[in-house]
């Protein structure tokens, strides 16, 4: 059985449907990695109680703790195009947690090896240098990655299903609709129509069509 190479590949929505065509290889698949889950509770505010309640507010995303060795001994080749250690740390930050301008923001990511997929974004990038030769150039490092879960605003809202007007909606778009009216009906008030705009990455507000499906957040007043 060929040997299958932890594969880090970038793109540019968060469902990870659309590739940047840019992507990163392990030269070493991990020994270990780590997945943190979370389960988020707010405490009661009740003036004289003696004992906390702990009230359920929700479920993040899972947290994933990875790291990659770039190694320029020769024990394994370069990939192809990078010359150094140098080189591959930069193809690695250049997929994970560089700045694109055409996007405004860093890519959205998805891991893949073996039965892991996991769609995420980077929230830390760290490097500790190991080896050198002897005119102080790197020979051998690790770089660690912080990745959070991400999941797409349609997809959550499947997930969720929920109707109180202080959680996730998805509306169709009917004859006659408007973005501020759709507003009003979830929230009381056409005031967040713009950042509903945002969210759902509409050119225009007035860019909304029966059929349309439109993701309403929640959001605080």
């Amino acid at each position: 059985m060929a040997l299958v190479k932890l594969k880090i590949e970038a793109f540019t929505d968060p469902n990870c449907t659309t590739s940047t065509g840019n992507s990163v290889v392990a030269m070493f698949n991990p020994d270990t990695y780590s997945r943190n889950y979370k389960v988020e509770y707010h405490k009661s505010e009740v003036i004289g109680e003696n004992d906390t309640t702990l009230i359920f507010k929700g479920m993040p995303g899972s947290d994933m703790n990875l790291k990659l060795i770039a190694d320029g001994t020769g024990v394994v080749p370069l990939p192809q195009g990078i010359t150094n250690v140098d080189g591959y740390i930069q193809k690695v930050k250049d997929v994970a947690c560089s700045f694109h301008g055409p996007n405004h923001r860093p890519n959205f990511l998805k891991v893949m090896w073996g039965s892991l997929s996991f769609i995420c974004v980077c929230t830390s990038f760290k490097v500790n240098y190991s080896l050198f030769k002897e005119d102080g150039s790197a020979l051998r490092a690790t770089i660690e990655l912080n990745l959070s879960q991400t999941i797409d605003f349609k997809t959550k809202a499947k997930e969720a299903q929920k109707q109180s007007p202080d959680l996730t909606h998805m509306r169709t778009v009917k004859a006659g609709d408007t973005l501020p009216l759709m507003t009003y009906r979830i929230y009381g008030d056409s005031a967040y129509y713009m950042e509903v705009a945002r969210i759902n990455q509409l050119k225009s507000v007035h860019a909304i069509k029966p059929g349309d499906q439109i993701y309403f957040p929640p959001i605080k007043k």
